[in-house]
């Protein structure tokens, strides 16, 4: 059996520093090696800091392979991402790339689509009808709360836009993946995700890869931070963090003694933030490039405590990944953002770090003061911070999407074996459109015999259980005496069952009543040739006597994988009082053995029984 095949969309992957960009890599790599995943990944031309691109030159889309992962570069435009407008274009060029890039992959059994950028799910959502394939959207940050909140997003339309889509992708995902309660609160209540579709896989650290380390390390020393106390902030400086009042907090302790704000990283706030340092004239804040990822155990083990913060309204909104790192380099950190935030909920949960209101620098102060005077506390947080680590490992989190995607494919799969054939539901529509209108006068007349044969209701309705276990509502001229089941209990009818009424049993002789139900045929609840549809409150009588649920005999789920039939094998090969388990097996032979030909075979034996009046017969009806 070919490997399963799995396809993410996002425009960051390796060998991308960004976040989501390394958080997808490490999935995508480990869903390839550890699970045996055959996986695409349709991404953009790596943004590197410096380097030769010269290998990504060519036509609009490119391909690749690394650690057993396929990489389609959908390229783009690469303007400056300082201003909103040069991160629309970048964003819409490479979703153009990225939709005709999702017409090379084959066909994938899953689709996964992250959000960078906010509409690239809708490239995903394209290639999984294209294919077949269910979509799953991992949402890493939700829009357009996200992008409100920048300082140079200023357009109520693309605002609605990005609502729209975000919207749209929630309801129309099979699954969606998001990393805590309150983004999961957030996407239900705010853009309709279906709760019962949307769950909670968090972001992750590789935990052997990123360890405490000593103080006194490599990094440490290559930069001169051994024998300081260092409080650091590592990982993107962006638009989303407000690390303005991480500066601020370093002019309030700018006399303590060896104490040092440290800012390891890149991105497009950090100008502004070496500008504003310069003014207050700190020289307590240093600034470093990015730490790549193989010394990031050297680079975290080389501060005391950390930062973590993100501006008002973004809780829920998005996750700062960078805590799992800090969490599995053991050491403690301030987490300056809202109560409701995934972080504080960790921070409370493993009691590994202390909480500062976003934007209140001095309260920031206060909280690294109260670690900086205070060893033991920082000492316990940090080693409550690795404990929490192992909950948040690489591998646990990679099991929980492997498990995902898997049931994904698995009830794909199922869902495709039960499907009507086009052949099948066009053959339903003509014959029961037909029937409907040619069986019009005779409706009429048995309507008039029913009604004055004995003054009760002409129709009878009933709930009936179609494939999946979808119940619909079943109609068919009454054959049985008004309140039959209220009286004797709903039960198959069995020979000169009393319930019966003389006009009844001519209709059930030739399955008149069943007429009524050519407009569940029309409409898809049933088809011409299938198992019947049962009532779901049926019971059968077992030899010994006793009443047993019908959904305990063994053949009875297996029966529902498929859109019930007014006819089928079982009602014109089987004796209408054999047990139900037998009946059932009928069924089996049907669904192994259906088709087009089959179906009209069985229709065509149907009409002979009918003219014959045969329906009711005991034993064989032709």
């Amino acid at each position: 059996m070919p490997p399963l095949h799995v396809a993410f969309f996002n425009r960051s992957y390796y060998p991308d520093t960004s976040a989501t960009g390394q958080l997808l890599t490490e999935l995508a790599e480990a869903l390839a090696a550890e699970h045996g995943w055959r996986v695409s990944v349709v991404a953009g031309v790596p943004l590197l800091p410096a380097g030769d691109h010269g290998r990504h030159r060519g036509w609009l889309v490119t391909r690749e392979r690394h650690a057993g992962v396929d990489i389609l570069r959908a390229r783009g435009t690469r303007f400056s991402k300082r201003r909103f407008v040069g991160r629309a274009a970048n964003y819409v060029t490479y979703f153009v790339s990225a939709c005709f890039a999702g017409l090379r992959l084959g066909r994938p059994d899953v689709v996964v689509a992250l959000t960078d950028p906010p509409i690239i799910g809708l490239a995903a959502w394209l290639a999984s009808r294209r294919s077949g394939a269910p979509l799953v959207m991992a949402f890493k940050d939700i829009f357009p709360e996200v992008a409100r909140l920048l300082e140079d997003f200023q357009s109520d339309a693309i605002e609605r836009m990005l609502q729209a889509v975000t919207c749209f992708l929630a309801r129309r995902a099979d699954r969606n993946l998001v990393l805590g309660e309150t983004m999961r609160r957030r996407l239900v209540e705010g853009k309709g995700a279906d709760p019962a579709r949307t769950f909670v896989i968090p972001d992750w650290i590789d935990c052997d890869a990123v360890v405490p380390t000593a103080r006194d390390n490599a990094f440490a020393r290559e930069h001169g931070l051994h024998g300081k106390f260092v409080v650091m902030h590592s990982g993107n400086i962006g638009l989303s963090q407000g690390l303005e009042s991480l500066v601020e907090a370093a002019a309030h302790l700018r006399h303590v003694p060896g104490l040092e704000v440290v800012f390891v990283g890149e991105g497009v706030k950090k100008p502004a933030l070496q500008a504003r340092a310069r003014e207050l004239g700190l020289t307590n804040v240093r600034f470093l490039p990015f730490a790549p990822k193989e010394r990031l155990s050297e680079s975290f083990g080389a501060a005391d405590i950390f930062v973590v913060s993100l501006k008002p309204g973004l809780a829920g909104y998005i996750v700062p990944s960078k805590l799992y790192g800090i969490l599995a380099a053991g050491r403690p950190y301030v987490a300056a953002v809202e109560e409701e935030s995934e972080v504080v909920a960790i921070t409370h949960r493993y009691r590994c770090g202390l909480v500062a209101e976003p934007t209140k620098s001095r309260e920031l102060a206060e909280r690294i003061l109260k670690l900086y005077h205070d060893p033991a506390l920082a000492r316990l947080l940090g080693a409550n911070a690795r404990r929490a680590a192992l909950d948040f490992d690489r591998r646990r989190q990679v099991r929980a999407y492997h498990a995902t995607l898997v049931e994904l494919v698995e009830a794909a799969r199922s869902a495709r074996e039960g499907r009507t054939p086009l052949g099948k539901r066009t053959l339903d529509v003509v014959l029961s459109g037909l029937g409907l209108l040619a069986a019009a006068p005779l409706m009429i007349a048995i309507a008039a015999a029913i009604k004055l044969g004995d003054g009760g209701p002409v129709f009878y309705g009933q709930a009936r259980v179609g494939r999946g276990g979808r119940r619909f509502a079943s109609w068919k001229f009454r054959s049985m005496i008004p309140d039959a089941d209220a009286r004797f209990g709903p039960r198959q009818a069995g020979a000169s069952d009393q319930r019966v009424t003389p006009v009844g049993r001519v209709l059930r002789a030739t399955a008149m009543d069943e007429l009524p139900q050519l407009w569940s045929i029309f409409k898809g609840d049933m088809s011409f040739v299938g198992p019947r549809a049962l009532m779901p409150e049926e019971i059968e009588v077992n030899g010994a006597g006793e009443s047993v649920p019908i959904e305990k005999i063994p053949g009875y789920e297996t029966r529902h994988r498929v859109v019930p039939g007014l006819t089928g094998v079982a009602q014109i090969y089987a004796d209408r009082d054999i047990p139900r388990q037998h009946k059932f097996r009928y069924d089996a032979v049907y669904i192994r053995r259906r088709g087009l030909w089959l179906d009209i075979r069985l229709i065509l034996l149907s009409f002979w029984i009918t003219l014959r009046g045969r329906w009711e017969h005991r034993g064989e009806k032709i």
